[in-house]
């Protein structure tokens, strides 16, 4: 019986440790309400912004704002949350991920009927033609190395429980604040597919590092220079 029992438990260990990301990271720790980029537009500026995608406005967050929408359309530059370099390729990355928001989760999902956090970055990542590993502990050998204080929109953001534990969460830096707090977009296994603060003690604890996959607007511009150069040899 004990030799059984033993069994179990090293498969139900293998299971945990082989699969994209454990199902106990959870956003309810938080008691705010972390908007979306366009509810911090709405918020700001309630009379003088057009949300282009209503489905990324929450009813709960702007009950009384998000009906006064006018004729200026919703462009990412504008946003108070916006890097003065950022890149067309991260817009349309997050533009991407905010489909997803609401999505429930699913330990071991895969679609949008129900996702786990380093199947929705690979997703995200595979509507831009990028090819990510399946789990977040492959995920995270992937790209450059980024510092906290460098995170850009785009980024990914790697998290673990303790300092000596591997890594088993992941999400996508959606926003920067101008006072450098992170807002990431990520699967929680509470809220499903949700905006949280990388400034809240629940994920600044467990945060261990940051990654690059996209490259800048001058690194694209830069290679597509050197391929037209190449083909005019």
């Amino acid at each position: 019986m004990k030799s059984i029992i033993k069994i179990l438990f090293v498969i139900n260990v293998l299971s945990i440790t082989t699969t994209s990301c454990v199902s106990n990271y959870v956003a309810s720790n938080d008691t705010y309400k972390y908007p979306t980029t366009n509810e911090m537009l709405v918020s700001y500026h309630p009379k003088n912004v057009k949300i282009s995608d209503p489905v990324l406005v929450s009813n709960e967050y702007h009950s009384t704002t998000t009906n006064t929408k006018k004729d200026v359309v919703f462009d990412e530059d504008s946003n108070i949350y916006a890097e003065k370099n950022f890149s067309k390729t991260a817009y349309n990355l997050l533009s991407e991920a905010r489909t997803y928001l609401g999505t429930p989760y699913k330990y071991g999902g895969t679609t949008r009927r129900g996702i786990d956090c380093s199947s929705f970055v690979q997703h995200v990542f595979a509507a831009l033609n990028i090819s990510l590993p399946r789990t977040s502990i492959e995920q995270s050998h992937k790209g450059t190395y980024v510092s906290k204080h460098n995170l850009k929109k785009g980024d990914l953001i790697f998290f673990a429980h303790t300092p000596k534990s591997r890594i088993s969460h992941v999400g996508i830096v959606e926003s920067v604040s101008p006072s450098g707090e992170i807002f990431f977009i990520h699967a929680s296994s509470s809220k499903g597919v949700t905006i949280s603060s990388l400034d809240k003690a629940y994920w600044n604890s467990k945060f261990r590092t940051g990654k690059r996959i996209l490259n800048s607007d001058s690194d694209e511009e830069a290679q597509n220079n050197d391929k037209i150069a190449k083909a005019s040899v």
